[in-house]
């Protein structure tokens, strides 16, 4: 807040001004003008559309702006203690109003800010769809039958094992948080680490799909991609705070299809004569397929939402409860083809409900105090997950299963060759979320203070019965893992607390802010044993804005501000990180197979190995970003730039285990002369010891990110109602592992298994990854035919992939005792320890290039019978241009890779 007092008094009064649209709705990020014969003040709302103020008596005029638009002037008179209700009117002929793409925030964070106008232009199918809009962000088809991870500053494809980045993206709908730390729905085949279909469709470790959120009910999306405020935790690469429509609003209904989907939507909103109390309805229905062409293979989506607001004001201050009830169903399967599938049995289906209440409660005082609000948010999300699959089973040779869940010796089973097995998944996580903020204001002369002080708690805890399967029929005849119930999984529980202070100044004509937090996090509920058992991580964050001073330039108003932020940001490790399935180890000491079923025998020995780590901690992501604002009357400019490294990222990895069993010899057996089983004691049998590996989690991988991220807006030119945006970054993100690894070698040496294990310190992939990309958007608008249309140029100047070597001599090897030793290339030579030595192709290594992709995007809306009828329709890749590139010697032109991509809607307003 900036004032200049020409006249001090001793009496003031505090006042809180909040501004509201036409509809009723909050208009945030707001600056207000207080202007008397004596005195001029200058402050801006918050994100809830409030400012406050202590003014001495007299009368003012009021003025409020926003996006430099001027939509509030009156006069008020000051006497007392007072709250005033500042109705910003929308000028239906101002085309400067009219945004459809995401705009840059102006706080003390870097942020993207996209509201209901845009996201109506773009026709969104999912919140996918919106990623589009962010610096740096181009469109795409949509991907419906896998889950969508969202990518913040990122570029590159390096697989699960940095899946941190985003499962560390906080997703926030009104105040209440999605993310769940106790989803385990996955099935074997997952944790083998094989790859089909329906891996594709599990969401462990990767945050929040996507797919799963629809756009219809949402009047506001902010994506902080910078350092946020402490008040937000258990994350590392961002925050999307998302703001549902509140308010009265006519009968809505939308109708879109494309080639991949068919949409469906209809709201209302609902208020009373005061104003004072809101109700918001909708539901939603998407059929999406992957291919057109496929009805085998689809994803379905149902969205319900009630959300209730209501308002009091008091004396001495006002309330705001609102609350949110909503359910979510995807459901999400294939069947297999009867041509190509003549069994006609294999099919799977991952369904996932959620159904979430979410209350807040918010009262704000409107006196001269030191104490200013309190805001309590709870929040329950329960989902009901579950995954079915049918699988016919054809087994290849005499195979046999273990069924012991023991450690031991015992005997398997020996299946039909044939059979069908069924398979399930059953989870219930259960989150609960409760969260504390106090606000607090101490002023001294032109000093300003603004504290913030809470907590936090989160509960996750699943009910679910977990993996369900006949253990003679198991849908994988060679998993390493047996049944367990989520419900015997202990609860994930974390909680914080966090103090902030946000101090503004003015010296002369700077304004300087200087927002300080810092953010104590524990997880609770931990055994004893583990690293993080009573140990508080602390977050400090630093975030500085420098506004210049105004002036006049080509007869119009410059602004300049400078951003610098700091902070650490932590997200703990979830249940399937924290307690892992165990691992068993079955070893066939005896196979025999007799002609005669009655004289069969299979004998096992079961060991069992517990995959816990509880070495593991939160991953920690260290940002830097500096930020420069230049506002020339309606032309805007943004220039982000930022260092983020996560050192300590989540990771499957290996370990290793010495095991030994028996290996009894049959060939003394008179197979035509036996008349039951081999007896296990009268046979003769050879000690065998080996080791393998299995995977465990780990802090082992390392993000480190850099960039440049910018948006240019210029004024809509009256001439041809058009405005030019252009946006863009330069991303250059390196993926690595930070800590040695365990390989064995795939080789028998005399039929036997390889004894050794080699300890590599860079046998992983690492990577680098860089991309140029920049949109141009030109879109016009035409008050009189109330049409909008816009042409989008995206390019991709350059991407590429640089592999750095890996060392393929191990420092150490494990022998088949378990024994480590240190590893000497030189004496290995010619020894069966050379084996150990892995062999690089140099031709790997080569940087990968791609050059300049181009696709022209269009997009129209029309309105008719004032807004009642709005249609719209979009072409991507309408025209496309990709540069011909070489690699190994070899041509490589991309014309026609990809055709374009179109679909139109409908929206009735009644």
């Amino acid at each position: 807040m900036t004032f200049t007092t020409v006249q001090s008094q001793n009496t003031r009064f505090p006042i809180l001004l909040e501004v509201k649209n036409s509809e009723n709705k909050v208009v945030n990020g707001s600056e207000i003008k207080i202007v008397s014969q004596k005195n001029t003040y200058v402050i801006s709302t918050n994100e809830k559309g409030i400012a406050t103020v202590d003014l001495i008596p007299d009368e003012y005029r009021i003025e409020v702006r926003n996006n430099g638009i001027l939509g509030y002037s009156h006069k008020i008179s000051v006497t007392k203690a007072d709250t005033f209700t500042l109705v910003f009117t929308e000028k239906i002929n101002s085309i400067e109003e009219v945004v459809i793409t995401a705009k840059e925030g102006k706080g003390l964070t870097s942020s993207s800010i996209i509201n209901r106008r845009a996201m109506q232009h773009l026709q969104p199918s999912s919140f996918s769809d919106l990623l589009e809009l962010l610096p740096g962000g181009r469109s795409a088809d949509p991907v419906m039958n896998q889950v969508n991870k969202i990518s913040l500053r990122e570029t590159g494809r390096p697989g699960s094992d940095y899946n941190t980045s985003s499962m560390g993206t906080a997703f926030i709908i009104d105040g209440a948080p999605v993310n769940s730390g106790a989803n385990l729905q996955y099935s074997y085949d997952f944790l083998d680490k094989t790859n089909n279909g329906l891996k594709r469709r599990l969401n462990v470790g990767s945050g929040v799909d996507m797919r799963s959120i629809s756009t219809d009910q949402i009047e506001r999306v902010e994506v902080l991609r910078g350092i946020p405020s402490v008040i937000y935790g258990n994350l590392t690469s961002g925050i999307v705070k998302i703001t549902n429509t509140s308010g009265y609003t006519k009968w809505r209904a939308r109708f879109k299809a494309d080639g991949y989907s068919k949409l469906f939507a209809v709201s209302k909103g609902f208020e009373n004569k005061n104003g004072d109390l809101k109700i918001n309805t909708g539901i939603d229905y998407l059929n999406a397929k992957s291919d057109p062409r496929d009805r085998l293979e689809n994803y379905k989506r149902i969205t319900a939402n009630l959300g209730i607001v209501k308002e009091k004001k008091y004396s001495k201050g006002a309330s705001r409860w609102q609350t949110h009830l909503s359910y979510t169903g995807s459901l999400d399967g294939s069947k297999s083809d009867p041509d190509v599938d003549l069994s006609e049995m294999n099919s799977y289906e991952v369904n996932n409900h959620l159904i979430s209440l979410s209350s807040q409660y918010t009262y704000t005082n409107n006196q001269p105090s030191f104490y200013r609000s309190t805001e309590i948010q709870a929040t329950v999300n329960q989902r009901f997950d579950k995954i079915k699959q049918t699988k016919f089973i054809q087994l290849e040779n005499a195979t046999a299963f273990p069924l012991s869940t023991n450690e031991g010796e015992y005997d398997g089973y020996y299946p039909e060759p044939q059979y069908i097995s069924n398979y399930a998944v059953d989870g219930k996580p259960l989150d609960v979320f409760l969260k504390m903020v106090n606000n607090f204001r101490l002023d001294f002369k032109s000093l300003k203070n603004e504290f913030n002080a809470g907590f936090d708690w989160q509960m996750s805890k699943n009910w679910g019965m977990g993996q369900q399967f006949d253990i003679y029929k198991p849908i994988d005849p060679k998993a390493t893992f047996r049944p367990r119930a989520y419900r015997d999984v202990p609860a994930y529980i974390t909680s914080a607390l966090f103090l902030e202070s946000v101090s503004t100044v003015n010296v002369g004509k700077h304004n300087l802010i200087l927002a300080l937090g810092v953010r104590g996090n524990t997880m609770m509920n931990l055994p004893s044993y583990f690293r993080m058992n009573g140990k508080v991580y602390a977050d400090p964050r630093a975030n500085f804005q420098w506004e210049l001073p105004s002036f006049e330039w080509m007869n119009k108003k410059a602004q300049l501000a400078v951003t610098l932020g700091y902070g650490k940001q932590s997200l703990f490790p979830d249940l399937n990180m924290l307690y892992p399935e165990l691992v068993y180890k079955d070893i066939q000491q005896l196979n025999y197979f007799h002609n005669n079923p009655d004289y069969r025998r299979i004998n096992y020995k079961t060991m069992i190995y517990n995959p816990q780590n509880p070495e593991i901690e939160p991953a920690v992501n260290e940002k830097f970003e500096a930020r420069v604002d230049f506002n020339l009357g309606a032309h805007q400019l943004s220039v982000t730039v930022f260092r983020e490294n996560m050192r300590n990222a989540f990771r499957t990895m290996n370990e290793y285990a010495v095991y030994h069993y028996k290996k009894y010899d049959t060939s003394g057996l008179a197979h035509d002369a036996i008349t039951s089983p081999p007896d296990l004691s009268t046979l003769p049998y050879q000690t065998v010891n080996e080791n393998f590996t299995y995977n465990i989690q780990r802090n082992g991988s390392e993000i480190d990110k850099k960039g440049v991220e910018f948006q240019y807006s210029s004024n809509r030119i009256p001439v041809i109602s058009t405005r030019f945006t252009l946006n863009g970054a330069w991303f250059r993100t390196a993926y690595s592992n930070s800590m040695p690894v365990y390989r064995g070698r795939d080789l028998l040496i005399n039929g036997r298994p390889y004894p050794y294990l080699g300890l590599y310190e860079g046998m992983e992939p690492r990577s680098v990854n860089e991309v140029l990309n920049t949109n141009l958007m030109m879109d016009t608008y035409i008050p009189r035919l109330d049409l909008v249309f816009s042409s989008s140029f995206q390019f991709s100047w350059y991407s590429m992939r640089k592999l750095l070597p890996m060392n393929g001599v191990p420092s150490q090897y494990v022998d088949q005792n378990g024994i480590i030793h240190p590893f000497d290339p030189d004496t290995s030579r010619e020894t069966i320890l050379e084996n150990l030595i892995i062999g690089q192709n140099e031709d790997l290594y080569n940087t990968s290039r791609r050059p300049m992709e181009m696709n022209l995007n269009l997009k129209v809306t029309k309105s008719f019978r004032n807004k009642a009828v709005v249609i719209s329709m979009f072409a991507n890749r309408l025209f496309s241009y990709y540069t011909p590139y070489r690699t190994n010697g070899i041509t490589i032109n991309r014309k026609g890779a990809y055709d374009p991509y179109f679909g139109m809607e409908i929206n009735f307003n009644l």
